[in-house]
């Protein structure tokens, strides 16, 4: 969508067909095999910013997308936006308002403070444009809200439309917030924080932490048979004979085949591992 924006002037773009409508579906395409598709609204209006609950909410007109939120009876339309309560512009969705004035291109990521109840009962009487409740994250976002609020004009400038997300934003704001942590303080960040290959390449792995523990032993004899003759097999993980020693058991005596017992044993003793399954 951004390179779209850069180039609407130059030749025609999805964008730009979805603009002339009014809104609807972008069709995205990340490569050769991976494809996108997401809700954008178009003609953003701000008409105030009240505060709630959730912090100052900016209250924002959108056009209307096309098909049968648009049909000319009021309780059609009502209708309409009632089914989709969950699918499209529901409470707490994730959602972003990009803008583009002069060449600048900004976005500004909020959640949807709006009820469907709310919506249905505006589009009522409104058969153009839908009425939202925003609260955006970006506070520097609600000064310049207030400035084309005290001078309209500036309003008409440039384009603002509205891509919304198919995800509750609480479900996924644990990992954000994970991720505007140091890297330092990431769980084994020694082996997931972007590093040269050189260093990855030689950091070596360690047993899990716990297992670290002196006389921690882990106790395998439940992955043998009772006919198998292996009692009290320990595996210590700081100690190689005892790990060599429990591989070679497992490989022979166990009931696992011998990529199994050696999946196991390298979950056992290193703190990171991958498997395939």
């Amino acid at each position: 969508m951004h390179d779209d924006l850069k180039s609407r002037s130059l030749k025609k773009t999805k964008l730009g067909d979805l603009l002339d409508k009014k809104g609807g579906k972008y069709r995205g395409q990340v490569d050769s095999q991976d494809s996108l598709m997401f809700n954008v609204y178009s003609g953003v209006q701000f008409l105030s910013l009240v505060p709630g609950w959730k912090g100052i909410s900016t209250s924002l007109l959108i056009d209307t997308p096309p098909g049968r939120a648009r049909a000319e009876r009021p309780a059609q339309r009502a209708a309409f936006w009632e089914s989709m309560s969950g699918k499209r512009l529901f409470q707490g969705g994730l959602i972003a308002l990009i803008c583009e004035s002069g060449g600048d291109i900004s976005v500004h990521l909020g959640i949807i403070a709006s009820s469907s109840r709310d919506i249905s009962d505006y589009v009522k009487q409104d058969k153009e444009h839908v009425k939202l409740g925003v609260v955006f994250f970006d506070p520097s976002l609600e000064l310049r809200i207030l400035q084309e609020l005290r001078n309209p004009h500036t309003s008409t400038q440039g384009i603002k439309i509205l891509v919304e997300s198919p995800v509750m934003f609480e479900a996924i704001r644990p990992f954000l917030e994970a991720l505007r942590t140091e890297p330092e303080d990431i769980p084994f960040h020694r082996y997931l924080v972007l590093q040269p290959p050189e260093r990855l390449a030689s950091c070596a792995l360690e047993a899990p932490r716990y297992a670290r523990l002196p006389k921690f032993q882990f106790c395998l004899d439940s992955l043998f048979l009772e006919d198998a003759g292996v009692e009290n097999l320990m595996l210590s993980v700081t100690d190689p004979v005892s790990i060599d020693y429990a591989r070679k058991t497992l490989r022979s005596k166990s009931r696992l085949d011998p990529s199994q017992a050696d999946s196991v044993i390298d979950t056992l003793t290193r703190e990171v591992a991958l498997i395939q399954g």
